[in-house]
């Protein structure tokens, strides 16, 4: 789930269904928190509500016991877990400014702190609704105290009241790469895709060298820090990432169907005991292709045959683009069945095509149809999916599960 919750449906199976695994965010803050809260005068009657925030966001039993002072936030410091009374106390420090995205129980909130008037984005996740959605958040909480990269989305703070679970993190507002490429009205050559993907696979290797992998890359988690024309490249949505052991495999059968890897199907289907860290480089391998091409090469119009396609690593390059052999040969050594023959992200870093000394590419990305260039392929592409967030959006409405008939099944294994 990211700064844009209502995005493509992500499907998780595991055996592993507890809150206990929200621990971390149990009892009192660490002794060593910059964050703290002190307590304030009681009050005998109950307080408006705090400022953006209607009596219906609050609880009935939310009385506001204490009155929050904003906390210090150290942006060098360990972040932890505070422990709150209640939900007056997080909106006595934050402000609502507006909603970012929203889905079954979580929201994600563009929020200013009161004091500093700085911008964050809060995702907020009722405990008392959804035992999965509670066991990513607390996993994301625990990858992104771990992580500490221009490149991938900052965490600042965590709260916990009996109801709810709160993560700040700094708030990217340049919104999706992909569609930025695609709506940006100066000329779209492969020097940018070079650029973005050296960006994306260096944050990836940093994420592998601290045994963390992300388990869901795809278009919707990679966005842009603002809207200006150097913004920073944002990976976001680690809800499904985890810690890995080298000489251990992963089973929980995870991510978004268009952009599974081979060997995590593989895994679902009985056919491999399970995968490693490599399906990260699977979709860096994807994102570039969409980004040099304008479409996904493995979308079919079911999910099965979306996974049939993927298995057999079925795809091939359209015949008459200007993409370079260079590129095409980088994403050759990515989109690969073999989990085991696939670039690391180290090898990819060091590939011919991100030679920085390579001469530039200024010209325009052109499919075969001189009317159809990249960006406006990649326009469709982007079209495409808004399209079915939309879809998506209604069958959850009329309380149906879009899709779910060519759901994985689910399996037990490793997190």
């Amino acid at each position: 789930m990211n700064t844009a919750v209502n995005g493509p449906v992500n499907f998780r199976r595991s055996s592993q269904n507890t809150k206990s695994l929200a621990a971390p965010f149990q009892g009192k803050p660490a002794s060593n928190s910059k964050l703290t809260f002190s307590s304030g005068q009681e009050q005998e009657e109950r307080a408006p509500p705090p400022h953006g925030i209607s009596e219906q966001q609050m609880d009935d039993d939310d009385e506001p016991e204490e009155a929050a002072r904003p906390p210090a936030f150290d942006l060098n410091g360990p972040v932890e877990a505070v422990a709150l009374h209640s939900d007056w106390q997080f909106w006595n420090v934050f402000s609502d400014v507006r909603t970012i995205g929203k889905g079954h129980f979580a929201k994600v909130k563009h929020v200013k702190h009161n004091e500093s008037r700085e911008d964050f984005a809060a995702k907020i996740l009722d405990k008392s609704l959804a035992d999965n959605d509670l066991e990513d958040l607390v996993r994301e909480f625990q990858m992104l105290r771990a992580l500490r990269h221009d490149n991938i989305i900052r965490l600042f703070a965590a709260f916990e009241t009996p109801r709810k679970l709160y993560l700040i993190t700094e708030l990217a507002t340049g919104g999706e790469l992909m569609k930025r490429l695609g709506d940006d009205t100066s000329v779209y050559s492969e020097d940018h895709v070079r650029y973005h993907v050296q960006t994306i696979l260096e944050a990836i290797e940093y994420m592998h060298a601290k045994h963390c992998v992300h388990r869901d890359l795809k278009p919707e988690n990679v966005l842009l820090s603002d809207n200006s024309p150097d913004a920073c490249i944002k990976i976001v949505d680690l809800g499904l990432s985890r810690f890995f052991e080298e000489d251990k495999v992963m089973r929980t059968i995870c991510g978004t169907h268009k952009y599974l890897a081979p060997e995590l199907v593989q895994t679902d289907r009985g056919q491999l005991v399970g995968y490693d860290k490599a399906i990260d480089m699977w979709g860096v391998g994807l994102l570039t292709f969409i980004m040099l091409f304008g479409f996904n090469p493995f979308a079919r119009d079911s999910q099965r045959e979306t996974h049939n396609a993927i298995v057999k690593a079925e795809w091939k390059f359209p015949q008459g683009w200007t993409v370079s052999p260079r590129a095409m040969d980088f994403i050759s050594g990515l989109l690969i069945k073999s989990a085991t023959s696939r670039m690391t992200a180290s090898q990819a870093l060091a590939h011919r095509w991100l030679d920085l000394g390579l001469p530039p590419s200024p010209n325009a990305l052109m499919s075969s149809d001189p009317k159809r260039p990249v960006k406006q392929m990649l326009r469709e592409f982007n079209a495409q999916r808004m399209l079915s967030k939309v879809v998506k959006g209604t069958h959850r409405r009329l309380g149906k599960d879009a899709g779910s008939s060519d759901a994985l099944p689910a399996i037990d294994g490793n997190r």
